[in-house]
């Protein structure tokens, strides 16, 4: 079976004929498609099921396998005028049943698309509809729980009262006993053809949502909601649980030919929930956690294994048959569309509705299908011929800035008798209004046309496809579309230079000076490092690879000096002790050249604001150390800087603890600080060492040290 069991030209994707432009063939060899660089070719690609749609389909089928071709024919029937269609059947005179909801009602549709009114109960919902061999039809009903048998004529009685809010489902058996699947309870309930009734079966959920009665096995499949669970139940009542499936509810049950059973599963808020379930379960009961919006179909084959066939791209699955193939016909929303589903889990989008919901799908004996919808309750009718003409548009692409358009290509099947055409426009809102460009002429070469739309930020396709033969319909599959962007000069954002740091910090750390220990007053001990580093953020519109320079030059000069070139990274950093103490400026340039040729290609550059070099320590005067009262002792200096204020002092003894001390004004502010400060403690008698630490606003650190005796 392919997915594509409509049309006898049906398309396997091997078949595919590839045309591909020689020019495009080396692009594709040669660059990164998505996203684009620069102004390199670029190319819009959609060749999956999801790409597709994306855009807005009419009257086309995109299958899981990314191939779109002309869809069945899918005309509105009839309109009930009602909210929801809930359920359908057929008598055997070919007039269709629809129970309806939010007023009870059941209509009849004769061959001709003449309805009239054949039951309006007192209920709200007709949930479920059966027809008997004699024509008689039997409905279940919500919020009473009610099943009525109305004959063909018209009048009703009811025939069992289940004392529950609904009857979801109703099959019959070969014996032609009636089965009800019930909620709030969850109950199966058997009404024989005399109308006695009885629980078949008593779950512990709180729905049984469908049923399924297998005449080849004699026995009743059902599916429940709080846990998704799909029982087996033989005709005396005996359950055993198939599979306990991750969703909350079995919405719908359906076996092929070959015994393999369906089972369509959903967590979510189904049409009309709000309505059904109004209080919340007791504290403490069952029930998975709601997951948000999710179904799945699950095959179990003959011999019991259960796999997980098709999981929906629209969150609610609300109705599935299998046809004559042997292939699944899905109904969801909250689009309305329809899908079908093979036994190897590959699927196509068939058809979609106008109402969001479509809830119901009755299958005729000549294989044309009545589909009912919700919110907005009417009858479609799905034909076995395909529609004439159908298109498939685009989501708008956005290349995110004015670009030149290259070839439109793509890959196509077509059958005699069919046809493929494209055509594009551009505009430069996200939505297409009355700025953007007319549709373009038809493209009709797949291997490759020139697009004729101007230049534009945004582009959209759109794919018409036609037949004069009912039977068969063109096919294609991934689009392409090339285009150039225009190469927008990049810009420099920023540019930071770090400041000198200084290695107080780790001294600081330290339980007292350095391992080392100072040196004499007339060194320089500087921990400062003379590397500094530039970074700078750049942007290109374009996301070109960009290239850089930088210069640098004091604030008093007029020529930049090449720093380096040729840097492929957004920071440099240098040994700034080849640069005299003073204030500077660097410029970096930045260039697109490497993803651009010569004459397109944009350069642009930015200047820092001022900063420092100084790699200069302070200076320390010759330290004094005198007896101080209390037997302590005064310590006395003078640092001073050329470029920068005094920043930090710190002195220790005998290589204790380093220990903050303010200049004898109390306040660092100066490029010259005087210290005249007292020891913290008496001094044992004996040799001692004082080390004085100076730090200025550049993060040079210069030490000096004084032995002395008491």
């Amino acid at each position: 079976m392919t997915i594509f069991q409509h049309t006898p030209s049906s398309i396997k994707a091997e078949r595919f004929a590839v045309i591909l432009n020689p020019l495009l063939i080396v692009m594709f060899l040669t660059i990164t498609v998505l996203p684009a660089l620069g102004v390199s070719t670029s190319v819009w690609e959609q060749k999956t099921q999801k790409d597709f749609e994306s855009g807005k389909p009419k009257n086309v089928s995109i299958s899981s396998k990314g191939e779109v071709s002309l869809s069945r024919k899918l005309n509105v029937y009839i309109d009930v005028e009602e909210v929801y269609v809930w359920c359908l059947t057929a008598d055997s005179q070919g007039n269709l049943y629809a129970g309806t909801g939010n007023e009870g009602r059941i209509f009849k549709i004769a061959p001709d698309g003449t309805s009239s009114l054949f039951f309006d109960s007192p209920e709200v919902n007709i949930y479920s509809i059966a027809i008997d061999s004699s024509d008689n039809i039997y409905a279940g009903t919500s919020p009473d729980g009610l099943v009525y048998k109305i004959s063909p004529d018209g009048i009703a009685s009811t025939l069992l009262n289940a004392k529950e809010k609904y009857v979801w489902d109703l099959v019959f058996d070969n014996e032609g006993n009636l089965y009800a699947g019930t909620g709030t309870d969850g109950k199966i309930y058997k009404i024989t053809p005399d109308g006695q009734n009885s629980v078949l079966y008593d779950s512990e959920e709180r729905h049984i949502m469908s049923l399924h009665y297998s005449s080849d096995q004699n026995v009743l499949y059902a599916g429940s909601e709080d846990d998704g669970i799909i029982y087996k139940i033989t005709l005396d009542g005996h359950a055993s649980v198939v599979y306990d499936t991750d969703e909350k509810e079995i919405h719908a049950l359906a076996m092929d030919s070959q015994g393999n059973l369906y089972a369509a599963a959903t967590s979510g808020k189904l049409p009309g929930e709000e309505k059904r379930r109004e209080l919340p379960p007791p504290p403490g009961a069952g029930g998975k956690p709601q997951k948000e919006k999710e179904s799945s179909i699950y095959q179990v084959a003959p011999d019991g294994v259960v796999s997980k066939l098709w999981t929906a791209s629209e969150p609610l699955i609300l109705s599935m048959v299998v046809d004559a193939a042997d292939n699944l016909v899905v109904g969801t929303g909250d689009e309305g569309r329809i899908y079908t589903v093979n036994a190897d889990g590959d699927s196509a989008s068939i058809a979609k509705c106008e109402e969001a919901q479509a809830l119901a799908i009755h299958k005729t004996e000549t294989g044309s299908m009545f589909i009912a919808t919700g919110n907005g309750g009417k009858i479609y009718r799905l034909s076995t011929d395909h529609a004439q003409e159908g298109t498939l548009e685009s989501k708008v692409y956005d290349a995110k800035i004015i670009s030149r358009w290259g070839n439109i290509e793509w890959e196509q099947v077509i059958p005699e008798g069919t046809a493929i055409s494209f055509s594009t426009r551009t505009g430069n809102t996200s939505k297409p209004d009355n700025t953007w460009s007319e549709w373009s002429d038809e493209y009709t070469d797949a291997s490759g046309q020139k697009i004729t739309n101007p230049p534009a930020r945004f582009i959209q396709w759109r794919a018409k496809l036609t037949t004069t033969n009912p039977l068969a319909a063109s096919t294609f599959k991934r689009v392409t579309i090339a285009y150039v962007q225009t190469n927008i000069q990049p810009k420099i954002r920023q540019i930071d230079i770090d400041s000198q740091k200084d290695d107080e910090a780790e001294g600081e750390r330290q339980s007292g000076p350095p391992r080392q220990g100072p040196k004499p007053s007339s060194g320089q001990d500087s921990g400062n490092s003379t590397k500094r580093t530039v970074k700078w953020r750049v942007s290109d519109a374009n996301e070109d690879a960009m290239e850089y320079a930088v210069y640098y030059k004091g604030v008093d000069e007029q020529a930049w000096k090449l720093l380096k070139e040729k840097l492929k990274t957004t920071s440099y950093s240098w040994d700034s002790t080849s640069m005299p103490d003073g204030r500077y400026q660097i410029k970096i340039v930045a260039t697109d050249k490497l993803s651009n040729p010569t004459n397109l290609a944009k350069t642009t550059e930015k200047i820092s604001d001022q900063f420092e070099i100084d790699n200069t320590q302070p200076t320390i005067s010759e330290i004094t150390v005198t007896t101080a009262e209390d037997g302590k002792f005064r310590v006395r200096c003078t640092a001073e800087d050329k470029m920068n204020h005094i920043k930090k002092a710190v002195f220790s003894i005998d290589g204790q603890d380093w220990q903050i001390v303010f200049p004898a004004d109390g306040i660092f502010d100066s490029k010259m600080e005087t210290f005249d400060f007292n020891t913290p403690s008496e001094l044992k008698a004996g040799e001692h060492t004082v080390v004085i630490k100076i730090t200025d606003a550049a993060g040079n650190v210069s030490s000096g040290k004084r032995v002395f005796t008491k």
